[in-house]
């Protein structure tokens, strides 16, 4: 009799993605409140996967995912992806605690290109 066998060679921790929890009723909000940063020129505050992040918002819209994000510079906070300043894709869905700062933004970064790749969509950019 044949013997079905299954080779895997990664961890377990590879092939489980971690969850991620969501702010769907919050994320009409969440976008608001980042074009009215990029409006007013100053940083936005957010929580990011557990973490507080200050951002400068450079572009929102919908992702080529049709996910509503934007792409921001991160000058401040925590990340699990290093370093701290870099640029972030953030999704609406899943930012909490979001607000303006009085930080002025200096947007835009000199590295900032329009149209970024993975928006398929801009509502807003700098």
């Amino acid at each position: 009799m044949a013997r079905n066998t299954f080779s895997w060679s990664g961890s377990p921790a590879q092939k489980i993605k971690s969850y991620k929890p969501k702010n769907i009723a919050q994320a009409a909000q969440n976008k608001a409140l980042a074009i009215e940063a990029l409006d007013k020129g100053v940083c936005i505050s957010l929580t990011y996967e557990g973490l507080p992040r200050i951002a400068e918002v450079h572009t929102v819209g919908t992702t080529t995912a049709f996910k509503p994000a934007m792409n921001a510079f991160q000058v401040d906070g925590e990340s699990n992806t290093p370093p701290v300043p870099g640029w972030r894709l953030f999704f609406f869905d899943e930012c909490f605690d979001v607000a303006l700062t009085a930080t002025p933004s200096t947007a835009p970064r000199a590295d900032y290109k329009k149209g970024a790749k993975q928006f398929r969509k801009v509502d807003r950019e700098v």
